[in-house]
């Protein structure tokens, strides 16, 4: 009877113990470099279209600052920075009106999209420069 238990119960011992070590292992390369930190990127807002599927008010780029709303918004976008990123927080799109538009009366968005800009001029091809420089804005 205690073989029925006993074999198991090592099974069961040896899985628990191998998904704690597989959760508990990490593997650091050692040569971190500096990454800029992500902002969020407003979510598309579902409008119903009277069909079956929907579309979607948001922005129709999924990166920088360079902005501009439409009922094709991507619904899935890279998780990849890239200068201007950041201005986007200050931006959204409404339908309000009926259409989709573009809202950025945030002073915010404008100081943000100008330092943006120049630090993209300053750095030319160095895009850590342009990311440094925009980490300042």
């Amino acid at each position: 009877m205690k073989k029925q238990f006993l074999i198991p119960g090592i099974y069961i011992v040896v899985l628990v113990a191998a998904l704690f070590a597989a959760g508990c292992a990490s593997v650091s390369s050692g040569n971190a470099t500096a990454t800029p930190t992500p902002f969020p990127t407003p979510a598309p807002t579902a409008v119903p279209t009277g069909t079956s599927g929907e579309s979607y008010c948001g922005f129709t780029t999924c990166h920088g600052s360079d902005l501009a709303c439409g009922m094709n918004a991507p619904q899935i976008c890279t998780a990849l920075y890239q200068i201007g990123d950041k201005c986007r927080q200050y931006a959204r799109c409404d339908t309000s009106g009926g259409s989709c538009t573009l809202v950025t009366t945030n002073p915010e968005f404008t100081q943000c999209k100008a330092c943006a800009d120049k630090c993209q001029t300053q750095s030319g091809a160095d895009s850590l420069a342009a990311m440094t420089c925009e980490e300042k804005c």
